[in-house]
């Protein structure tokens, strides 16, 4: 792994980013899909007719979130994506993991039993597909464990 930090470290502070709306999603994919716009031409492309102030309001609530950049053109704000898509669902998958640490009187162990049970009642296929993500990240985490270390665990039971 680089040097860089991972967003889901324990005790690392981020800012809290909340639960986003349904109309946040909206105008976030509206700014995926066009790069940058202003709240005029974001309201064109929203299928809710919603008023000018809201679509403005939701953008300003964005920006202050830290999830739009904004730079003034003329005499209205430009908006664009200040997060990549990875980037944004990396930081609400690590405030959901904080929030799920963090309000609960349970040990991590129950909690992350119970969340693998739910998944499995969820979708198996994402169950297989999460362990594969597991062996990668530790495998990233630590590069001298491998297949063979798992092996010799089961062999030793």
């Amino acid at each position: 792994m680089t040097g860089s930090k991972s967003p889901v470290q324990k005790g690392a502070s981020l800012p809290p980013l909340g639960v986003l709306g349904r109309r946040e999603r909206e105008v976030l994919s509206v700014l995926r899909r066009l790069d940058c716009a202003t709240v005029q031409q974001v309201a064109e492309q929203l299928d809710t007719g919603l008023a000018y102030t809201t679509v403005m309001t939701t953008l300003d609530r964005l920006f202050r979130k830290g999830l739009l950049a904004r730079r003034k053109q003329n005499r209205a704000f430009l908006y664009s994506l200040a997060l990549s898509a990875r980037d944004l669902e990396e930081h609400r998958a690590a405030n959901l993991i904080h929030r799920f640490f963090s309000e609960s009187d349970a040990g991590p162990e129950i909690l992350v039993s119970c969340l693998v049970d739910a998944v499995h009642h969820y979708d198996t296929g994402l169950l297989d597909r999460l362990e594969s993500s597991i062996r990668t990240a530790r495998a990233h985490a630590d590069p001298t464990s491998s297949a063979g270390s798992d092996q010799t665990k089961e062999g030793q039971r």
